[in-house]
């Protein structure tokens, strides 16, 4: 009796799975019949910017492709517009509180420098030394009056100071000319000496050929002779020489003047 029962309940789950099979596979004919009847082959014309697929080397394959509306991509695209826009305003909101924090933080700044920089002043203040000056500026209140005396009296001291330039400019004419009438003599003696240093020495040349020629007559008239002229030409040229060393001199001295005398001018100028 257990074993029929054993076999009916064996039998039972054979026709249950058969049954499993038989109805899995009508749902898989139902699925591909409708498949069969949906998934139809359907040209359409599109344009160019509305196909967002990658495009193979020679014909693309629209297999895995989904055809949707395009109110859908629209949707889609304002969405994600609209998170950009919301993104933009927090990043703008987060610039703008850190521009805000980079001020406070500057004028933060600026104000520790401003006490810094007032605390030195009050320790100047506190350090400078009151002299007579200042505290007749404080003490006088006529400050105006103060300043047009001053005014006053340096433009007296500049006037006398200019009187005092003029005069030494004038002096320093003076002695320029002066020192420049003496070049003008020293120059002019010295040409006659020149001149006559030139004609002694013509002299000199034509008495001792003379000499020469009456050397065997007169030796020893001849060589005094010879000997004076010697010495005469010798004292004119130390004279020659002792001219020009004079008149070195006087220029010098002029030139020392005369730079004494400009540099006075362009300080006043100044």
């Amino acid at each position: 009796m257990n074993a029929f029962l054993q076999l009916r309940q064996d039998e039972d789950e054979k026709l249950k799975r058969e049954m499993d099979d038989t109805m899995d596979e009508l749902n898989q004919l139902r699925e591909s019949r409708m498949r069969f009847n949906c998934n139809l082959e359907v040209q359409f014309m599109l344009k160019q910017g509305q196909v967002e697929i990658d495009s193979g080397q020679f014909i693309p394959n629209y297999r895995d492709s989904i055809l949707i509306h395009r109110s859908v991509v629209e949707d889609l695209n304002g969405t994600i517009r609209q998170l950009g826009e919301q993104k933009m305003s927090a990043m703008t909101e987060s610039k703008d509180f850190r521009k805000g924090i980079h001020i406070l933080e500057w004028e933060h700044k600026k104000m520790v420098m401003e006490i810094e920089d007032l605390l030195n002043r009050a320790k100047d203040i506190q350090m400078l030394k009151v002299s007579r000056q200042i505290q007749d500026y404080l003490h006088n209140d006529d400050h105006e009056a103060r300043k047009q005396q001053e005014i006053s009296a340096l433009e007296q001291t500049l006037d006398n100071q200019r009187g005092h330039h003029e005069k030494n400019v004038k002096e320093k004419k003076a002695i320029l000319s002066t020192l420049r009438k003496g070049i003008r003599k020293k120059e002019q003696e010295n040409t006659k000496v020149e001149g006559e240093l030139q004609e002694m020495i013509v002299c000199v040349s034509e008495r001792k050929h003379i000499n020469e020629v009456n050397a065997s007559a007169r030796d020893e008239t001849a060589a005094e002779k010879r000997m004076k002229d010697i010495v005469q030409r010798r004292k004119l040229v130390d004279l020659a020489k002792a001219q020009a060393q004079e008149v070195a001199v006087l220029r010098a001295e002029v030139e020392r003047l005369r730079m004494r005398t400009f540099p006075a001018l362009v300080q006043l100028e100044r």
